[in-house]
This record gives C-alpha cells, structure tokens and sequence, in this order.
C-alpha cells in the first residue's frame, strides 16, 4: 500500500487497524514514524510494537503458514498536539525481521498524515 492518507482532528486519539498479507517471516521490530518533511533526518512521532502498534489478530492455512496479520495503531490524543493544522506531514510503516543473522528491512506502507482544526482542544476543556 503506497500513497495512503491519514486525515483526522488534531488532539484526539486515533486508533486504526491495518493488515499484512502473505508475510511468513517473523516480525521482530516495526516502526510507525512522521517527519516534517522527507528531508528531515529526525522523527517528530514514532510508535512501536508494544508502544503504539499492537498485532490484534493472524489468520494461518492448513500447513500453519501465515495467511495474514492484523496490527492496530493507536496516537493518544497528546501525541498530535505539538503538530500544525493543514499541514502535511509524510510516514511510513516499516517492519524488519531478522533471518539468518541480517535484518531484513521493508517498508510497507508509506502516505501523508494531515490533522484538521477543531473547536474544544486540551487546553480549553473544563472539568
């Protein structure tokens, strides 16, 4: 999947499942990472496995093969506050496994991220 757009309102918290077909290998590591641009040597926002990205379900056939793995990633409300409206911002999710004493990197899905205004923000909510 290359091109995909995230679109959502700035300060909330975002939660989206996303699948991986036809992968048998193990995956050891997997980066969820936003720059300011494609430049930028630096990440503004990265998740993890186990921090931000969770496998939620796996499919396998007959021969115990993986079919297909469901992963959710999850922004909390505060990790998109610091970001600008309208502007956008590009990622990518990278996964890597390790075989044979080499890791294997592969990038599996790449877009932009943009964040839309809205009205009530954390600094303005009353308890």
């Amino acid at each position: 999947m290359n091109g995909v757009i995230f679109e959502f309102h700035i300060g909330n918290t975002y939660s989206r499942n996303f699948i991986i077909k036809k992968y048998d290998e193990d995956i050891d590591k997997m980066y969820f990472s936003i720059k300011k641009s494609d430049d930028d040597e630096k990440t503004i926002l990265q998740k993890t496995l186990d921090d931000g990205i969770t496998i939620v379900d796996a499919e396998y056939d007959d021969d115990n093969n993986v079919i297909s793995r469901t992963y959710n990633l999850l922004l909390n409300a505060d990790d998109t506050e610091g970001f600008k409206v309208g502007i956008e911002y590009p990622f990518d999710i990278k996964i890597v496994t390790n075989k044979d004493a080499d890791d294997i990197k592969l990038t599996i899905m790449n877009g932009t991220l943009t964040l839309t205004t809205v009205t009530t923000r954390k600094w303005n909510e009353v308890a």
